[in-house]
């Protein structure tokens, strides 16, 4: 971080020290410091949660098998189709847990007879007591803390009253076996643990992966990875298992957000009860399968947080502590003005570079100081890839190694909605963002489901209903900026009646486009922007549910298959990066040479 803000302070100072700046050089200045800031705050988080790092928490086994807690299991639904909740049922059903220990209960917010025959017939079959609740008010949207709250009420009122251990399951999430049994000894073990959470897996995202979901879900998973090392883990919303008493101390599941499960572990950290993280495949989902999903749930994400941030800032948030709340609030904040940063300077970097003109003043302080800020730009690459090279192998490089701008093509749905909810409310429609459900029979999505099925291309979705032409422009901006460069570099060197030496050539390319982190921005931006366009043309073919799962049993328990997971748990291919770590070495040589 110190030879990042370095670079930058010595970047400022040669542009202000010159004569020759414009409007263009100020503006790449702006953009280069500004892409700067997520980028260091998110390097914040990481170098200060490893301080306080204290090792790999190790698995644990159950050492006194007599004294097997009973278990609630939560099951929240909310129409997202009886298959799908059917398969989860049958998965928490056949744990290798006591059943007479076990009890599920299905919490359906959206008072379905479906739903409810389905339970019935599971009734008699399943070796655990299996239970159907609803509020007897259809929900077409829900909060999942006011579900899991109803259902808190709901065991209070059976024969043998609420159990001492609650997990709690999204309907959509088939957990292993040996879940219970992995997760419940990191409980048992330690009194102060008073939340366990499992890290989870998806098997239903396309094997090539075009929209980046894989990387994206792993960032997360990396960052809760390292905040388990330090003690501070968080909820991550699905297969946790909580203590009830320690639930009743903070009056149940907090409702003031979407972000439920993030909340409910402040709200205990305030209590003086650690939330701990279980690696390991101990539950399958199923992630938002088509390009509507996907953005409808990122947006809720960022929807979320923000709302997180609101609350903390609020009296209501007070008895968080301080340190807590500054920090999350923080972290929403520049979440928030990241995705500004990022949609501002998706669409502007690409119109400075297509005008042709230097973006860099020609002398920058004399070729001493030149050649230094070359080689900071060029360290700090070297260090912004050796911390998030730490970052992608807790999750065994399943992640980018560009971090949180891998998904850059995101910001500006992440800004509408910043801008819709918490903004400009009035002008642009206010709307408490709510939970609509993802997955393969979710309403979301279906049009361009069935044009998959047919083998078509999904132009008029992707495009045209989800304004995803706005990329074409940013990529055709890029690809002119691109010729454009090049002419401004090399139109000299082929046209002038003089001889022109190599290093005005070079000159030439770096005041344009060539500056490597400008160059790394430009590249990002041009890949950030195919990454919709290829996805309206070309989307990965529809793949059934069913062939994605193997059934065993009586009752067919449904779960994903091998290759299936094999292709999940596969390393990240790190192509972008490697092109980017080329184009500095090829420079730093060329660079060198003609000095």
């Amino acid at each position: 971080m110190a030879i990042s803000l370095t670079y930058l302070a010595f970047r400022t100072k040669l542009v202000v020290s010159t004569q020759e700046t414009t409007l263009l050089i100020w503006t790449a200045l702006a953009i280069e410091i500004a892409t700067a800031v997520p980028r260091l705050f998110h390097q914040i988080l990481i170098l200060g949660t490893a301080q306080n790092a204290k090792g790999v928490r190790l698995p644990r086994s159950i050492s006194n098998e007599s004294k097997l807690p009973k278990i609630d299991v939560f099951i929240t639904y909310c129409g997202e189709g009886v298959a799908i909740l059917t398969d989860t049922v049958k998965a928490a059903c056949y744990q290798d847990y006591p059943p007479s220990l076990l009890r599920v209960i299905i919490l359906d917010d959206s008072s379905s007879r479906d739903v409810a025959s389905a339970i019935t017939e599971l009734q008699p079959v399943v070796p655990p007591s299996l239970h159907y609740a609803t509020r007897n008010v259809k929900h077409h949207t829900h909060s999942k803390a006011t579900n899991l709250n109803f259902g808190l009420h709901f065991t209070d009122t059976l024969r043998d009253g609420s159990a001492r251990y609650l997990a709690v399951l999204d309907v959509d999430m088939m957990p292993s076996p040996n879940w219970l049994r992995t997760v419940l000894p990191h409980l048992l073990d330690d009194p102060s643990a008073g939340l366990a959470c499992p890290s989870q897996r998806f098997y239903n995202i396309a094997p090539n992966d075009p929209l980046g979901m894989t990387p994206d879900i792993s960032l997360i998973e990396s960052m809760v990875v390292l905040q388990d090392f330090a003690d501070s883990s968080l909820c991550t919303g699905s297969g946790f298992l909580i203590r009830r008493p320690a639930l009743d101390a903070i009056n149940g599941f907090p409702e003031e957000s979407l972000q439920e499960d993030l909340l409910t572990t402040m709200a205990l950290s305030a209590k003086g009860f650690r939330t701990v993280y279980v690696d390991g495949e101990l539950q399958w989902g199923l992630a938002a399968d088509t390009f509507p999903d996907w953005i409808k749930q990122r947006q809720r994400w960022a929807a979320g947080v923000l709302s997180i941030s609101s609350y903390l800032c609020s009296n209501k948030g007070s008895d968080i502590p301080f340190g807590a709340r500054v920090s999350v609030a923080l972290w929403g904040i520049i979440d928030g003005s990241a995705s500004v940063i990022w949609t501002i300077s998706l669409f502007l970097l690409p119109l400075l570079i297509s005008s042709g003109r230097p973006l860099l003043p020609s002398s920058s302080g004399g070729a001493t100081q030149s050649a230094l800020l070359f080689r900071l730009a060029v360290l700090d690459f070297a260090t912004q890839s050796a911390v998030q090279a730490l970052i992608c192998s807790l999750v065994d490089w399943r992640c980018d190694m560009l971090g949180p701008v891998a998904g850059t093509w995101m910001a500006p749905y992440r800004l509408l909605i910043t801008l819709r909810f918490y903004c400009f409310p009035k002008l642009l429609g206010h709307k408490v963002p709510a939970f609509t459900p993802t997955g393969i029979n979710a309403a979301l999505g279906k049009e361009e489901r069935e044009a998959r099925k047919r083998g078509r291309s999904c132009k008029k979705i992707v495009l045209w209903d989800c304004g995803a032409w706005i990329f074409l422009a940013v990529l055709g901006c890029c690809l002119l900026g691109g010729l454009r460069t090049m002419e401004g570099a090399l139109s000299p060197w082929l046209f002038s009646e003089f001889k022109v030496a190599g290093r005005d050539v070079l000159e030439g390319f770096l005041l344009r486009m060539g500056w490597p982190p400008l160059f790394s921005l430009w590249l990002l931006f041009a890949k950030c922007a195919w990454t919709p366009i290829s996805y309206a043309f070309a989307p990965p073919p529809f793949v059934d549910r069913e062939q994605l799962l193997d059934r065993t049993g009586r009752v067919l328990v449904a779960n994903p298959k091998k290759n299936v997971k094999e292709c999940y748990m596969k390393r990240k291919s790190q192509l972008f990066w490697l092109v980017l770590a080329a184009y500095y070495v090829i420079l730093g040589v060329v660079f060198e040479g003609v000095r």
